[in-house]
């Protein structure tokens, strides 16, 4: 066991350090988890128009409820790529030490990504119209590109200060939008140029040629299973090691899984099976409890502890745990470098999800719909957000089967601390008749 840590320490650890530092990848986690309140408004009136019960569809179409609810998932998930191409060029500036320039730079970013989207025209009304599949999850990939290559160009022109500057006294928007000027003649004739040269390929746009090369065999990779329990594994081993493993993997994850999300929803209002069972909702199910699933240890600890450590400090971690929050389990137990608790919590995420994976496959379950943000809502209400009643129910069951797991390795860590607190009043005890004599 030492000869692991030391490994870990010395060389996985700071490989890990370096992933969920970079740059790139915190710009594009940081601006895909600000359009979460996008996400989720989106997401929920999904989940609200799908129920499958027939009176209740019914009702919808009779009272044009259903086309009004269908409005919002229309101009929100279904327009995510272009939201992204703001979100993350925005929230890149400041982590690019631009700051001052995070609006120009969002709003370049969104022009940039328009510009690549390809123009359908309809010669005999003389009018042309954005595609918006090419704005929503085909184009995620292409607004994390154009964000990144726009807070970089941006950066360039700010930092060799090539920017037309304001006398004093001019408004401070009108003297950014000025400074933003020449940087943004500068990316929209990159992209301008980056367009014309697909419009000569046989993909025509950008779009599709990420979309081909790129997206969809990320997509497939991530879509089965094994290599989704090998990024669990990492991102608990992570944690274990007092290192926010969620941090390092869902940078990875972001992009792909807002790609199913919306495909997801797409599916689910036309009424037909969730294609991409993989999603932010069995990651969700991963963390049940907080990474490593630990609502199985959190609920031992108050339902069985008979020490009266874990018993006053069962009172804290049991409701966080509830709502997927364990940093007071890990840094305060601590069930960091505790290595007692390392089988159980690199054990319990992947026992859970291969079997909720398994219920799904064979029918016997829904799959979650992917909703981001759930995860913070307790077991059965997650999964009924998330579109699944079923999914909800097996969330208790996968509660029981981490209690089932964590049981004997918490017992093992009770009955310790039961007999240091018995030697540690037997000695005050002694103590006690010492001073008085």
């Amino acid at each position: 066991m030492n000869t692991f840590i030391d490994f870990m320490e010395k060389r996985f650890i700071p490989v890990a350090n370096k992933i969920s530092e970079n740059r790139y990848l915190k710009s594009v986690s940081t601006g895909s988890m600000a359009l979460l309140g996008v996400i989720m408004v989106g997401s929920i009136f999904t989940v609200i128009a799908s129920f499958s019960w027939g009176p209740y569809q019914d009702f919808l179409t009779s009272t044009q409820l259903g086309t009004l609810l269908n409005y919002i998932p229309d101009f929100t998930i279904d327009l995510l790529g272009m939201y992204m191409a703001f979100s993350i060029a925005y929230c890149g500036a400041d982590i690019f030490k631009i700051k001052e320039h995070a609006l120009g730079t969002g709003l370049i970013s969104l022009v940039s990504f328009l510009m690549l989207s390809p123009l359908t025209d309809v010669p005999e009304e003389r009018l042309a119209y954005l595609n918006t599949s090419y704005l929503g999850a085909k184009g995620v990939f292409v607004a994390i590109f154009v964000s990144l290559l726009t807070i970089q160009v941006m950066r360039f022109f700010v930092k060799k200060n090539f920017t037309i500057r304001m006398p004093q006294g001019v408004p401070e928007m009108v003297t950014k939008s000025f400074t933003s000027l020449i940087p943004a003649v500068a990316i929209v004739l990159i992209f301008g140029l980056i367009k014309l040269l697909f419009s000569l390929t046989s993909f025509e746009t950008a779009t599709d040629f990420i979309y081909t090369l790129l997206q969809q065999p990320l997509q497939s990779l991530t879509a089965t299973l094994p290599a989704f329990l090998v990024l669990i594994l990492i991102s608990n081993l992570l944690w274990f090691f007092g290192i926010h493993g969620s941090m390092t993997v869902l940078p990875i994850l972001m992009p792909i899984f807002l790609g199913y999300l919306a495909g997801n929803t797409e599916a689910v209002s036309a009424g037909e099976a969730i294609p991409h069972v993989i999603n932010f909702g069995l990651y969700d199910l991963a963390c049940l409890g907080g990474s490593g699933a630990t609502i199985g240890l959190v609920a031992n600890m108050f339902f069985f502890s008979k020490s009266k450590r874990y018993r006053a400090f069962s009172k804290i971690v049991f409701p966080s745990g509830l709502f997927g929050v364990n940093e007071p389990v890990i840094f305060g137990m601590p069930l960091m470098l505790n290595v007692m608790l390392l089988i159980p919590f690199l054990l319990t995420p992947l026992v859970i999800v291969s079997l909720g994976y398994l219920l799904i496959s064979f029918g016997i379950i829904t799959a979650p719909i992917g909703i981001l943000g759930a995860g913070s809502l307790p077991p059965l209400v997650h999964g009924i957000v998330q579109g699944s009643l079923s999914f909800g129910i097996y969330e208790i069951i996968a509660a029981v089967l981490s209690m089932a797991i964590y049981f004997p390795f918490f017992k093992a860590l009770d009955n310790q601390a039961v007999q240091e607190e018995a030697a540690a009043n037997e000695l005050a005890s002694e103590d006690s008749t010492v001073s008085e004599i």
